[in-house]
């Protein structure tokens, strides 16, 4: 599969990483108005070696968003603005997202989505990754074990 492909529109990702991705692409459309998820954005988040695991937890982290908060910037827009500033790359902050929502699960815990983010930033920005850059997973599993979260 080349990484580097555009999508353009919902059926390129489709026809490029296969049929199975159609149910949580459909599924995606069906949860979230435009207004909180935009085509585009929909098929920027399929980008390079996001999985189908990453997409559906990024799916349910934004409708939760999006009930919490229904007026304001969406939170896809706070994520990619994130993404954009970040040194990780778009599939590590999706296994970030994924790992600390599967934490909060096994926790019995919730946040707000901009908390999480706002969390994994400073995960990001912490002097336990500016030495040496950690894979952006192990240090946010670090950064919990050893500082917790409030949230």
């Amino acid at each position: 599969m080349n990484q580097n492909k555009i999508f353009r529109t919902i059926e390129d990702v489709i026809s490029e990483k296969g049929e199975d991705w159609r149910a949580p692409l459909e599924h995606a459309r069906q949860c979230l108005p435009d207004k909180y998820l935009t085509d585009r954005n929909l098929i920027r988040l399929t980008k390079g070696r996001c999985t189908i695991p990453h997409l559906e937890v990024m799916v349910k982290v934004l409708y939760q968003d999006s009930k919490e908060r229904p007026v304001g910037v969406p939170g896809i827009d706070q994520f990619f603005k994130v993404v954009d500033h970040s040194d990780f790359a778009l599939f590590d902050w999706l296994e970030a997202v994924t790992f600390f929502t599967q934490w909060l699960e096994k926790e019995n815990r919730k946040t707000p989505f901009l908390k999480m983010l706002g969390y994994l930033q400073c995960c990001e920005e912490s002097p336990e990754n500016k030495d040496i850059q950690k894979n952006f997973v192990d240090l946010v599993e670090e950064m919990i074990k050893e500082h917790g979260y409030v949230g």
